[in-house]
């Protein structure tokens, strides 16, 4: 390789690591940015009117909570992370399965998404009680009440994707005698992938909700279980410290399917930079 030609290929991964650092500045600053502010008017606003902690503490305190129980707080976080990635993985499994015979039959899809919807618009603190009375008081009915809650999004999502597809690539497909699996693989599922993570983000939020909720009703353990007895003892810095846990942990599984869709779809044009 010639040396002007090596520098050029230094220059251009230089240019490409930059590229990078840039946008992941670009996607974590103002978060983070925003979060002080808030953070520093709640404490402000905390002192200046003397709330009293049970009614609103200040995050000093509930970072102070948070860090004297961090090994208990640590220790509830991931049995309901445990619960909510494996009901996320069983909803979405189930989901894509439902939402694959939905797309192939328009007949099926009109005798059992009516049924679907109604499923859906049950309050899980509802439904919640009956899981738990069929698959007993321990972690598999918070999985259940998990990817019941979690289902549905990709349900939808993957239907509308797989019924989403380009009729002139379709007739290509046709003319050169495709099989209906090669169709699936090479036509259909791709074009189906915006909307399936269009499905995956709104199922990895509720599959966060679905396991508090469910070790609301009935747990002995879980953040749903610390938030509970914190708010029975109106420890109130300890249960924003919960709280404040179970959101960073949507907001880490959200940014973790959003990765992977940058990874799997860049050509899909909600990747691409705006000009």
């Amino acid at each position: 390789m010639q040396p002007h030609q090596l520098g050029s290929s230094e220059n251009r991964v230089r240019l490409s690591s930059l590229t990078v650092v840039r946008e992941w500045t670009w996607l974590v600053a103002p978060p983070i940015v925003m979060f002080i502010l808030v953070a520093a008017v709640w404490e402000w606003a905390v002192a200046f009117y003397q709330i009293p902690p049970y009614i609103l503490p200040s995050p000093g305190r509930i970072f102070e909570s948070l860090v004297k129980d961090q090994g208990s707080i640590l220790r509830h976080s991931g049995i309901t992370l445990f619960e909510a990635v494996s009901g996320f993985l069983i909803g979405s499994f189930l989901g894509a399965v439902l939402g694959t015979a939905f797309a192939y039959s328009r007949l099926f899809a009109q005798s059992l998404l009516p049924y679907v919807i109604a499923a859906n618009t049950i309050p899980v603190v509802a439904i919640a009680p009956i899981i738990l009375i069929w698959f007993g008081h321990g972690i598999p009915s918070k999985i259940a009440v998990t990817a019941f809650l979690s289902f549905f999004p990709l349900a939808l999502n993957m239907m509308k994707g797989l019924r989403s597809y380009d009729p002139i690539i379709m007739d290509v497909f046709h003319v050169s005698a495709a099989s209906n699996w090669q169709r699936f693989i090479k036509m259909r599922l791709p074009s189906s992938l915006p909307y399936v993570f269009v499905g995956l983000k709104l199922n990895v939020t509720f599959s966060v909700i679905g396991a508090i909720i469910a070790e609301f009703v009935q747990a002995d353990r879980g953040l749903g279980f610390v938030i509970m007895t914190a708010y029975r003892t109106l420890n109130m810095p300890r249960l924003w410290a919960a709280m404040l846990v179970s959101a960073a942990a949507g907001i880490l599984f959200f940014a973790l399917v959003a990765l992977a869709e940058r990874w799997i779809i860049p050509w899909h044009s909600s990747m691409r930079k705006a000009e």
